[in-house]
């Protein structure tokens, strides 16, 4: 019973400390924010990963413990408006990826699916940036000149 419990922890042990290797990168921009595909050649536990925002230099930061992958190579993710700088390094023991941002980051959130070896990151803009920029989309340009819209700022009130 004993080599079994033994054999048990030693294979535990071993598919915990397993390095992921990150294999690409996708961002795509959003109108609330950035979604950021991480492919991994393992499925890598959302307790593998934090992120954070950096208000005094717009860099936002997403580390990946145990993991490693082709610096160069990922460094050659395609960005999408909204980032303006990316860089990605190996560190001892993790991956990090760093975005500078045009729009601060409020919110960090990971997600992946239990079938596959991809996690997702959302970083989100501040409320109040995506709903000034859905209300100005959501309103026409003759409703705009006519000073209908939010109860009549700019202009009387049509009834």
């Amino acid at each position: 019973m004993a080599r079994i419990t033994i054999l048990a922890l030693a294979t535990l042990n071993i598919v915990i400390s397993q390095k992921s290797q990150i294999e690409k990168i996708n961002i795509a921009s959003k109108k609330n924010g950035l979604t950021i595909s991480i492919f991994s050649d393992v499925k890598i536990q959302p307790s593998q990963i934090t992120g954070w925002y950096n208000p005094s230099t717009s860099w936002s930061y997403i580390t990946v413990y145990n993991a490693s992958g082709n610096i160069e190579a990922l460094n050659k993710t395609f960005t999408s408006d909204g980032i303006t700088a990316l860089e990605i390094i190996q560190l001892d023991e993790s991956l990090q990826l760093g975005l500078r941002t045009t729009n601060p980051i409020e919110q960090f959130e990971f997600y992946n699916k239990s079938a596959d070896s991809i996690i997702t990151a959302s970083l989100r803009y501040p409320l109040n940036q995506a709903l000034a920029y859905l209300s100005l989309i959501h309103i026409s340009e003759p409703t705009r000149r006519r000073g209908i819209c939010f109860g009549g700022v700019g202009g009387k009130k049509k009834r």
